[in-house]
């Protein structure tokens, strides 16, 4: 029965690939949605806990873990997991939900985990610039993380639509023994370089394109909030080089102290999981619970397979801040020093450090993906036309926003994280990256 499962399990793998297969060979590869599925066939929720092993060291358990920072105001339900470790729990479970919230700081100092809460969760509430975080112990079943994800949303009474989450912002973690000196990480490294490179560009431009359709339904909605994160930003010469340490030290063995993870996408460590443990985590999910889901699923995929089909990748060309901004003009690049935004509390905040971020559509995609993507002749030809007529209305667009006078430095900044968002969705990139990753994944 168990192997009836697996072949139909299989079989409506191998189906959503030819879909991206199909879509991949257009030459507007929109209709890439299936791709998303592919993981989730290879890795369902629901069958019983599997224990799973790097590839080709069974003493290489992979192990996971949660974190999910909130505003506890919005997950009330947390207040049954933890209390205020001045009153006694007896008390505290005695009170109203309204009584227990009066108690509380925001920031889950001093609280402490009550008889309620389940055991996977850390004895303490930790704390967070933006409110306070749970996070979990590790478990080595992929299938157990996936119900810890439910059971903490559950505190918020579910996922909303679409299953975005109503209050937690996600990052998961997966981490392996280093094992050998190193050896794992020695021969998967260029691989492994590659996925977090890719992974990366997925994310960031998964963040505008999305973030461009909800502009065109709701104009209020500005994208690419990441832009102005100090941690969430994307990949860049800087990120690049210290994620190389990373690589460096773990294979030879050891453990890199830079203690630095600040990225959209996926960041890989040696420093954060234990003595002798290498890992990688997703920082990308944010409120989307299954962005969190496909990624762990990724993850897993590539750490139990090998990450030989990410190493094209490792050659694309991220951005450059100092290069890519000087190939926009001068106008352009005095009114990107100057522009702001107003954060969500009124307050008004200059972006003048991110500056560089917006010469994103300036990055060559022309010269390394179309060979990593594995295009050729008129299909490689496509994809350059797309990007450079992309680039030319994103660069045409900018120039005219900066001698608009009758723009003030915060609209100038939202119609420019339009005029990306639309860069993203035209360029045809995040699409290109999508159903080709997809295609890679069946019989490894």
């Amino acid at each position: 029965m168990k192997t009836n499962v697996n072949r139909k399990r299989f079989s409506a793998a191998a189906a959503l690939v030819a879909l991206c297969l199909v879509a991949l060979a257009a030459p507007t590869p929109a209709q890439a949605q299936p791709c998303a599925e592919v993981f989730e066939q290879l890795y369902p929720e629901g069958p019983d806990p599997q224990v799973r092993h790097i590839l080709n060291h069974q003493d290489g358990e992979i192990t996971y873990g949660l974190e999910a920072e909130f505003a506890i105001k919005k997950a009330p339900g947390i207040l049954e997991w933890y209390r205020v470790n001045t009153i006694p729990e007896e008390q505290w479970l005695a009170m109203s939900t309204d009584e227990r919230m009066s108690k509380v700081n925001g920031k889950g100092y001093g609280m402490v985990k009550t008889s309620r809460a389940p055991d996977w969760v850390l004895d303490k509430l930790s704390s967070d610039p933006g409110g306070a975080e749970i996070i979990t112990k590790p478990t080595n079943s992929l299938e157990t993380a996936f119900k810890w994800i439910k059971q903490v949303e559950d505190l918020a009474g579910g996922t909303g639509p679409g299953g975005r989450s109503k209050a937690f912002y996600w990052q998961g973690n997966i981490a392996h023994k280093r094992g050998n000196a190193g050896e794992y990480t020695r021969k998967q490294r260029d691989g492994i370089m590659g996925y977090v490179k890719i992974t990366a560009d997925l994310a960031q431009f998964g963040k505008l394109v999305n973030g461009y359709k909800h502009h065109k339904n709701k104009s209020s909605f500005i994208p690419g909030a990441n832009l102005n994160h100090g941690v969430l930003g994307p990949m860049n010469t800087t990120k690049e080089a210290e994620i190389k340490k990373e690589l460096d030290a773990a294979s030879r063995g050891e453990k890199n102290n830079s203690h630095t993870h600040y990225l959209q996408g996926t960041y890989y460590r040696t420093w954060a999981y234990g003595e002798g443990r290498n890992g990688m985590e997703t920082r990308d999910p944010h409120k989307e619970v299954g962005v969190l889901k496909r990624e762990l699923r990724r993850m897993t995929h590539g750490l139990q397979k090998g990450f030989d089909a990410y190493k094209p990748f490792k050659q694309v060309k991220v951005l450059d801040e100092t290069a890519d901004f000087a190939k926009l003009s001068e106008p352009v690049r005095q009114m990107l020093g100057r522009i702001q935004r107003k954060k969500p509390d009124g307050t008004t905040q200059s972006i003048s450090n991110f500056k560089g971020r917006y010469a994103l559509p300036m990055r060559d995609y022309e010269s390394f993906y179309p060979a990593a993507l594995g295009l050729s002749g008129d299909k490689a030809s496509a994809f350059k036309n797309k990007v450079r007529t992309a680039r030319g209305e994103y660069v045409t667009t900018l120039e005219r926003i900066a001698g608009d006078q009758s723009l003030d430095n915060f609209a100038k900044r939202d119609r420019i994280h339009i005029a990306m968002g639309k860069f993203a969705a035209d360029s045809g990139i995040y699409q290109a990256i999508d159903s080709h990753l997809a295609t890679k994944v069946i019989g490894r």
